[in-house]
């Protein structure tokens, strides 16, 4: 019962923990892309689009992360 328990609350902090770095990771993706739709210098527009790219697939990789607690 206790086992349970202990189960239950290490699960939700490690759902919690995950959504946490969800919203840091969407978050820094919203500041690349303001800073992208506000450049006008060629290499900071590249470097923006690699970055973005970058958090992308750090927060498909988070979000799937998040489906395994469900599945």
């Amino acid at each position: 019962m206790f086992k349970k328990r202990r189960e239950a609350k290490k699960r939700k902090a490690e759902l919690s923990r995950a959504n946490s770095e969800l919203g840091e990771i969407r978050q820094e993706l919203n500041n690349t892309w303001q800073v992208f739709n506000s450049t006008t210098d060629p290499a900071l527009t590249e470097a923006c689009i690699y970055e973005i790219n970058a958090l992308r697939a750090k927060y498909d990789h988070a979000l799937k992360g998040i489906r395994s607690y469900f599945l």
